[in-house]
């Protein structure tokens, strides 16, 4: 299957008065046509900024410094912004988090979606609003002839959040970016907007980069996951590999600290102690050393390299290098990537 992504050494920086932010660190992965990726990682993770980098919708003081976007086989990495607005909503689009921000209150729903859909196809005003039409219907709005008409706050949130998903696969992308879709949803809301995602993935043979710190989410609709802590990937594998063969501290971390309905299990959560590194002034080592239960002398000092578990699954942890000591539940072995 023909790659549609590939990211190397990806290296974002927000340059502020007080300092560089290291945002993301390094980071490389790729997808395949068809594939829905997730990135999960707690709150400054880098996981939202390694989406935006990608699409290329990072504004000053943030610069990628360094690293390579190759997107459907075209290097885009020094795209400049008209080649990036001609790519942007046709073969990528992006759903943001807060749909009430991303869409203009002052505008209806119809001005909204056929703007997206003017800029970037040849279809006359009138088609384009028919066209509009038909991916609301798709997308299970109610009665999409009079809702068309209607404002943003005029819809509920996850209907808000339908609109976004309509307008950006309006001009059938090759990649969509979810950021946080299901975010202050309920949960009855959050299934609806998952199946729908996964229906139109089948529909559409779209690839999907799903952005989120929900593990129920990512378990649901992913095929690989990418877990990211300190600006940098910890661990990256498919669904049951780093589910149920998680083989970085961090992750079974994420684990311990959610809840697992099993019936007659009593068992408390445990959460990750300690907070987040300062990416301004991020520790040298492992960025999960601080709050590591396993941390040794060299995580403090040196990040540890990627380490190839599987053909898909790796992860960057020194409890994998054959000299290190052994800890009782954690296998090691795997081969170094240099």
């Amino acid at each position: 299957m023909a790659k549609i992504l590939e990211v190397n050494n990806l290296k974002t920086s927000f340059f502020t008065h007080l300092g560089e932010v290291q945002a993301v660190r390094g980071s490389s992965f790729s997808m395949n046509e068809g594939d829905i990726l997730g990135i999960v990682g707690e709150s400054g993770s880098g996981k939202s900024v390694t989406a935006l980098s990608v699409i290329k919708l990072i504004d000053e003081p943030g610069k990628i410094k360094e690293g390579s976007i190759i997107f459907n086989g075209r290097d885009i990495t020094n795209l400049s912004n008209s080649e990036m607005s001609d790519l942007r909503g046709n073969e990528i689009a992006m759903i943001f988090q807060d749909p009430m921000t991303s869409l203009n209150p002052v505008f209806t729903i119809k001005s909204l979606m056929t703007e997206v859909i003017l800029r970037h196809t040849e279809m006359s005003k009138k088609e384009a609003v028919a066209h509009a039409l038909h991916m609301l219907d798709l997308v299970g709005i109610p009665e999409p002839e009079s809702r068309i008409n209607a404002y943003p706050h005029q819809f509920s949130g996850g209907m808000r959040q339908r609109v976004m998903i309509a307008t950006a696969l309006s001009c059938n992308p090759k990649l969509l970016i979810a950021d946080e879709p299901t975010t202050a949803l309920d949960v009855t809301i959050q299934a609806q907007i998952l199946e729908l995602l996964l229906r139109l993935k089948k529909e559409t043979n779209t690839s999907i980069i799903i952005i989120t710190h929900d593990l129920g989410v990512i378990a649901e609709v992913c095929t690989d996951i990418i877990v990211m802590y300190g600006g940098m990937m910890m661990e990256k594998g498919t669904v049951d590999e780093v589910f149920y063969e998680a083989r970085h501290p961090y992750t079974n971390g994420l684990h311990s600290s959610i809840p697992h309905v099993i019936s007659g299990s009593r068992g408390r959560l445990i959460p990750i102690e300690g907070s987040p590194p300062d990416l301004m002034k991020p520790p040298p080592g492992c960025p999960f050393s601080p709050r590591c239960p396993h941390a040794m002398k060299i995580c403090l000092e040196q990040a540890a390299p990627m380490f190839n578990l599987s053909k898909t699954h790796t992860s960057a942890c020194w409890l994998l290098h054959e000299d290190a000591p052994e800890v009782e539940g954690y296998i090691k072995g795997g081969d170094q990537i240099d």
